[in-house]
């Protein structure tokens, strides 16, 4: 690159926006500008770029990549440069790279009319700024100050970086149509490499060589090479010309982990936005690369791993883990029972055969097409005339298309007050989308189904009389994963839902009127939520973090209180709460199929924990309170619903009895009217 001085060549003049040859001054830095001469000895600390207008002042160290000079040079984040105008659409990048630091792309801006300023996204350790004469995605890695400063320096944002906010990656999600779910299947040979090929390249390769199925980097805080080709176009191109594909997410890695159970859920959910943006909906199955790592890292890089796939899970897709055999993989193995495990594994192992064994795996593990084998690393392979670095892989995946989040329809069925339960349920919801439900009564007699339905929330009333009415959505949020309500005295109906790991609580009042949300707990490991309001006017909301019980209460005033925790089991894996008429609170915990329900009594003290049903193969609760101070629990069993009785009179527990011999139940909701009516409502 020429480096010379810049050429002001009066006021008003300005370069083209079609200019793209750079400008370099090498300084001492900021302050030494317009200074004494430095002493020949010297080398320079900083060097200011001139680049459509802006002036970017950089680490004398980064490297300057003129892509118009070079332009197949390989746009890597992992490296300290500023590469200077557009990627070619075929870079000589290498197969994998893994890693960001403090870089810089700067192209020239495809629409002057789009947005300007800069959009931070913490998830990607990069911004994205526009100005009418340039585009940049800067990337960083422990200084995400010195990126700013550059960005500012150059007159790019105005104010501070604005950060994506979860609604924002909820509109990505629509910004592509949907490719079937059996487009991340496939047998066979496959190929995956650190940035995504031209679609000529592509063509070719389908063409002429063995392999059908691309690995393709679709985001993460450690994802290395740029990806000028990857967009949704192009990934429904390929699908057209009969690709299938390998979405990988190569985020924090396993020395970064510090809150294995938030930073796994936060990036599934950065990993869904970006699959759902390229058209990977749900169904699809979705890979964490975790790199090689000590034995040192082993259980948290578990518990990462663990979150990572339940809020895959729990958001309808399936789970794959790429790791070495003799790391990430071993330790899966070794540990199958204690953890979450994937439905797929990734597996390196550069033996050069082209098949699924491994001898760390037992043949009895991701057994029913549940593997992919990484046998070969990078090395040049040349099919049609094109070049590509890869990485060789063979694929045996065959993962059901349905979602991995159950979904149906939504039953209610009642037992009037001292009266035997009725002969069938009334059919409330017959959408089959449903995957999740809740439901409050309230004091003047109406009562509130909640039904979770592709991220949202709908809502459905049934009046006094007993008549349903029609759903309405309350949250068009897009990824809420969890719900509960609850029914205040003075008529209020709080609900709320889970988000990105996050409690949002919203309100409608008495009249009818629905508020706006509020954040309650941003602890961002949360998977599910149960609430019940108490006489006195409090409701309290439950947390479930990391197989742990969180408690928070609002006051009758309307004050939030700091969350406690009420059951550190750790292996908890779902809960409900119920209120009595005598103040007490009750909060059922589900650990290893079985259920134990604990007491907070009118003056507050929490009581130990009581196992009210041992059976061992119950998979969802729910509980209700009625008037006559009797407390419900119903459990899912085998896909029916058993309920359980704790009389108010006597504080003794009945036998189960079958309310729902449905089989194909999976969730379930509970909730009682002033006049004594149980409603048990069923989601199959």
């Amino acid at each position: 690159m020429r480096l010379r001085t810049r050429n002001n060549k009066g006021p008003g003049r300005r370069r083209s926006r079609r200019t793209t040859a750079a400008t370099v001054l090498l300084t001492l830095g900021l302050a030494a500008l317009g200074g004494a001469p430095a002493q020949a000895e010297e080398q320079p600390a900083a060097k200011q770029l001139v680049y459509q207008g802006h002036r970017f002042t950089v680490p004398s160290s980064w490297q300057v990549v003129d892509l118009a000079k070079n332009p197949t040079a390989c746009v890597r984040f992992d490296r300290h440069a500023v590469y200077l105008g557009q990627p070619a659409a075929d870079q000589d990048c290498p197969s994998h790279a893994v890693g960001r630091t403090e870089a810089l792309l700067v192209e020239p801006a495809a629409n002057p009319a789009d947005r300007r300023g800069t959009l931070a996204r913490p998830e990607e350790r990069e911004y994205r700024a526009k100005s009418a004469d340039v585009s940049i995605t800067a990337t960083y890695d422990t200084n995400p100050a010195l990126v700013r400063s550059i960005l500012t320096g150059a007159d790019i944002p105005t104010a501070a970086p604005r950060v994506q906010e979860p609604q924002e990656s909820a509109g990505l999600l629509t910004a592509a149509a949907a490719l079937p779910a059996t487009a991340t299947n496939y047998t066979g040979k496959g190929f995956d490499t650190c940035a995504a090929p031209s679609s000529g390249a592509m063509s070719s390769w389908q063409a002429s060589s063995p392999y059908s199925a691309v690995g393709i980097y679709i985001g993460g805080s450690q994802r290395a090479c740029s990806q000028p080709n990857l967009t949704a176009s192009w990934v429904q191109q390929q699908a057209d010309d009969g690709w299938r594909f390998v979405p990988i997410y190569v985020g924090t890695q396993a020395s970064g982990i510090t809150s294995p159970a938030s930073q796994g859920i936060s990036a599934a959910n950065d990993a869904i936005s970006n699959a759902t943006a390229l058209g990977f909906g749900p169904g699809s199955t979705l890979y964490y690369d975790m790199e090689a790592y000590s034995s040192s890292y082993t259980s948290r890089v578990l518990s990462f791993e663990s979150a990572w796939t339940e809020q895959l899970h729990a958001r309808g897709y399936h789970s794959g883990i790429y790791s070495s055999s003799s790391s990430g993989i071993k330790d899966l193995v070794d540990n199958y029972s204690g953890y979450t495990m994937p439905d797929v594994i990734f597996d390196a192992l550069w033996n050069g055969v082209a098949d699924t064994a491994d001898p760390v795996v037992p043949s009895s593990r991701w057994s029913n097409h549940q593997r992919i084998h990484q046998y070969s690393g990078g090395h040049n392979e040349t099919w049609g005339g094109t070049t590509i670095n890869i990485d060789q892989d063979y694929l045996d995946v065959q993962i059901s298309t349905d979602t991995a989040t159950p979904h149906g329809r939504v039953w209610d069925r009642s037992r009037p007050d001292g009266g035997p339960w009725d002969g069938t349920a009334d059919l409330i919801d017959e959408g089959g989308a449903v995957n999740a439900v809740a439901a409050a009564g309230l004091p003047n007699g109406t009562m509130h189904v909640q039904a979770l339905v592709n991220g949202e929330i709908w809502d459905r009333t049934r009046s006094a009389t007993g008549t349903w009415g029609a759903s309405s959505m309350i949250d068009g949020q897009g990824a809420i994963t969890d719900v509960a309500g609850a029914a205040l005295p003075d008529g209020t109906l709080h609900v709320q839902a889970v988000v990105n790991g996050e409690i949002w609580d919203r309100t409608r009042a008495a009249n009818g009127t629905w508020g706006n949300s509020t954040k309650i707990d941003a602890g961002g490991a949360v998977t599910d939520v149960a609430s019940a309001a108490l006489p006195d006017g409090t409701l309290h909301v439950q947390a479930l973090v990391n197989g742990e019980i969180w408690d928070r209460t609002r006051s009758a005033t309307g004050t939030w209180g700091a969350s406690s925790m009420i059951d550190g089991n750790g292996g908890i894996k779902d809960l409900a709460s119920a209120a009595l008429p005598d103040g007490s609170l009750h909060v059922q915990a589900l650990v290893n199929g079985e259920v134990w329900d604990r007491t907070r009594s009118e003056g507050g003290t929490w009581g130990n924990s009581t196992k009210i049903d041992a059976g061992g193969a119950v998979t969802q609760i729910s509980s209700a309170g009625l008037p006559n101070g009797d407390l419900h629990v119903e459990a899912v069993v085998n896909g029916d619903v058993w309920d359980r009785v704790r009389k108010g009179t006597t504080g003794n527990w009945s036998v189960s009895s079958l309310v729902d011999d449905n089989g194909a139940i999976f969730g379930t909701y509970a909730t009682a009217t002033p006049d004594g009516t149980l409603h048990v409502g069923t989601n199959a």
